[in-house]
């Protein structure tokens, strides 16, 4: 009975093994998010969510679904370093009027939307997206993997201080300011390092993987300048504490060289944005081995894409757009001259639809970057990135941004080769053919 029962256990085991969900893609062209080239003719296994093999006339396992390239160019799936996928209204309306249960199914539409644009990976720089999070990665709704900062942290009058001209100013007494911002998960608004402390472990807490710190003013911020400096050396080395301490990392928000100098020195990792650095702090990145993530695209947009439905700028949110317009050429040549961290990252969000701009972001780059150089930052460059996690890290069952045995079998298939060409990526209704994520095939017209 017992030799009869093992016999049994053996054969189940082996059927459930055979059993596996597996795709055989053949016939692509496989540009590996590494290499300089392209590797002609090739076939990709997957199985269940990771790749399997790689290589020339592999056989095709029983019962595998089969999907011919016929000669198109595979891909690893795009990432987004910068992202807000809650941020799909204003702050007024966000803050005041929607429910926040509609607000969480504009989000997950957001998550929905990069995914069939091809980003099959975002980092989320602020914003309440735990929930949306959990219900991507349980297959409950479709999306890219997310890296979640949860709220920002912002100092009082910093580019995470939401209130109008009339809302009362902080309770010297300790009471709690913006209770809608900090209970939904927007917007932490904290002084010292008491306070940092609190607000790093409370995203922590929830599942950040990374925390976002407000270093320096905005454009969307009404009371900010943009060289305004934006924490104090010690509230910033307080943030980052807490993230080491948990093995990870702090992200800022950052325009200028002063406040960007300081977040460097703090021992923050990432700069985002960065448009007005000067090269001393280029070479403090490149020393410190920290990274930039800035966008390209902002010159490239219409009036419309900073006030919806306007085609003109108002007066008092120009001056702060017109220097960090002006600045851009500069970093991105500064970045290039150096070889510093460059992550891809857009920072493209607004009313639904407004991820479409992400796109734009390759095309716009095109100004410093070969395609081969753009395509690495969106893949295998922001992996990198994305690794500072750490600990924390919510995907480590395989990599992302390659394509070798063992990685995530997040793949997309292009008509053309974007190695060649960078506009093909930038119009998926046309060009992207097939989108895999996680082993599952969300997009097939091939």
């Amino acid at each position: 009975m017992k030799t009869h029962f093992s016999t049994v256990l053996f054969l189940l085991s082996f059927l459930l093994a055979g059993a596996q969900s597996q795709i055989l893609i053949k016939n692509v062209d496989v540009w590996d998010g590494t290499s300089n080239k392209l590797n002609k003719n090739v076939s990709v296994l997957i199985e269940n969510n990771l790749i399997a093999a790689v290589g020339k006339n592999l056989a095709e396992p029983k019962g595998a679904k089969l999907i011919d390239g016929g000669g198109k160019t595979l891909i690893p799936g795009l990432s987004d370093a910068h992202v807000h996928l809650s941020a799909t209204m204003s702050d007024k309306e966000t803050r005041n009027e929607a429910h926040w249960m509609y607000t969480s199914i504009r989000t997950a539409k957001a998550a929905e939307n990069f995914l069939m644009l091809g980003f099959t990976t975002v980092r989320d720089l602020g914003g309440p997206v735990f929930g949306v999070k959990r219900a991507v990665d349980e297959g409950l709704t479709p999306g890219p993997r997310i890296y979640p900062s949860g709220a920002y942290i912002s100092q009082t009058s910093g580019h995470g201080d939401f209130r109008s001209a009339n809302e009362p100013s902080v309770l010297l007494s300790g009471g709690q300011m913006h209770t809608s911002d900090a209970a939904l998960g927007w917007s932490f608004v904290v002084d010292g390092v008491p306070e940092v402390l609190k607000a790093a472990r409370e995203n922590l807490r929830k599942g950040a993987t990374q925390l976002k710190v407000m270093a320096g003013g905005g454009i969307s911020s009404d009371f900010d300048p943009i060289h305004s400096v934006q924490f104090t050396v010690e509230e910033l080395e307080a943030a980052v504490q807490a993230a080491a301490d948990w093995d990870t990392y702090v992200a800022v928000h950052i325009y200028e060289s002063k406040g960007a100098i300081r977040s460097l020195n703090a021992g923050v990792k990432c700069l985002d944005h960065g448009h007005l650095i000067n090269e001393e702090t280029i070479k403090l990145i490149k020393e410190k081995d920290a990274w930039l993530v800035p966008q390209a695209f902002w010159n490239d947009t219409p009036a419309s894409f900073w006030v919806p439905g306007s085609d003109k700028i108002p007066d008092a949110l120009s001056k702060k757009i017109k220097p960090v317009l002006e600045g851009t050429d500069n970093v991105f040549k500064l970045a290039k001259k150096y070889n510093i961290n460059v992550g891809f990252g857009s920072d493209a969000y607004g009313d639904l639809g407004y991820e479409a701009y992400a796109l734009t972001e390759f095309t716009s780059r095109a100004k410093w970057y070969s395609p081969l150089e753009i395509l690495k930052q969106a893949t295998s460059e922001n992996a990198r990135l994305f690794s500072l996690s750490g600990k924390l890290n919510p995907y480590t069952e395989g990599k992302i941004g390659v394509i070798e045995v063992g990685a995530y079998a997040d793949l997309l298939i292009y008509d053309a080769n974007p190695l060649e060409d960078i506009t093909i990526v930038a119009h998926p209704e046309k060009n992207l053919k097939l989108i895999m994520k996680d082993g599952k095939i969300y997009k097939n017209e091939l």
